[in-house]
């Protein structure tokens, strides 16, 4: 967490570091301190002079291509899906299965430095054991902008910055609902009120700042997997406490956001990497080079 280079410290400290609820005890024992916490940070800014709208950059022959070769390599139509009649929501809860069904929850046994949809589901076929929640986030996310859905992976991080254990998950925009949905294809999850609508990030803190319950719902067919159980879903709901106080994502909607590197050791998108953060928090020690804001309107601009 010293280490003042930006995607060293993305690497380092953006690497979950759960292979299962084994020996992460803390979470749960820490819940009513996380919550506090949530409940007693700063409110974020009503800014409105800091423009962090999304810059669309998706390019249309890359989408082409990334959708051709899961055609011709894997069981997943994405052209088919496309073009059905299925809401963006459904369209999205599709892929996000097909991905988890295909590369379970792990920590990857090798490094990769440039990861996009076909390098990381390579990687998938040589180490079925899986990998962990930024891949997935990453895959996810540009199977779906291949499709024009657009989305972002959004890290999502704990109050104690020496907890490594952060989280990686997709904020799909729902046009039908003009609002963001958390979408988490590896912990199998997604959030919803209690009137079935699917939740963004900011709005479960804000449940759970208000004392508000949301349901946590397991993406179809995993019922049997550990995170539907009645100990997974507890478990769930202390890991959100702790993980959203604040949050850090690309503003662009672009392939190859960690692609590959520079001769200079940075990305093409590196400065687009923005933080949301309570006024109340310094967190520049460990994010040296990236955008911070408190401004939580414009950091989840459309």
């Amino acid at each position: 967490m010293k280490n003042k280079t930006p995607f060293k410290v993305i690497i380092t400290a953006f690497v979950i570091l759960l292979a299962s609820c084994a020996s992460t005890d803390y979470v749960e024992n820490d819940y009513e301190k996380n919550v506090a916490l949530l409940k007693t940070s700063a409110p974020y800014t009503t800014d409105t002079t800091q423009n962090l709208q999304k810059e669309y950059l998706v390019d249309q022959t890359r989408a082409g291509l990334i959708r051709e070769y899961f055609k011709t390599n894997t069981s997943l139509d994405l052209d088919a899906i496309a073009a059905s009649q299925k809401s963006t929501w459904e369209k999205a809860l599709e892929v996000a299965v097909f991905v988890a069904k295909n590369i379970p929850h792990n920590n990857q046994k090798e490094s990769l430095i440039e990861r996009n949809a076909i390098t990381l589901w390579e990687y998938s076929r040589r180490n079925k054991n899986g990998f962990n929640c930024r891949w997935h986030a990453t895959i996810l996310s540009e199977l779906l902008l291949s499709i024009g859905i657009r989305n972002s992976f959004v890290t999502c991080l704990p109050y104690d910055k020496d907890d490594g254990d952060c989280h990686v998950v997709n904020i799909v925009w729902l046009p039908e609902l003009n609002k963001w949905a958390m979408l988490d294809c590896d912990f199998t999850e997604y959030a919803t009120s209690s009137d079935g609508t699917p939740l963004s990030l900011q709005e479960m803190r804000e449940y759970i700042q208000s004392d508000k319950d949301f349901t946590v719902n397991i993406l179809p067919g995993f019922e049997a997997s550990w995170v539907a159980k009645p100990s997974g879903l507890k478990y769930l709901q202390a890991y959100w406490a702790k993980n959203l106080y604040w949050f850090a994502l690309y503003t662009v909607y672009a392939f190859d956001l960690e692609g590959a590197l520079n001769p200079d050791g940075t990305r093409t998108y590196s400065s687009t990497y923005t933080c949301l953060v309570p006024p109340d928090y310094d967190c520049s020690d460990v994010n040296s080079g990236f955008v911070i804001t408190s401004a939580a309107t414009a950091f989840w601009a459309y």
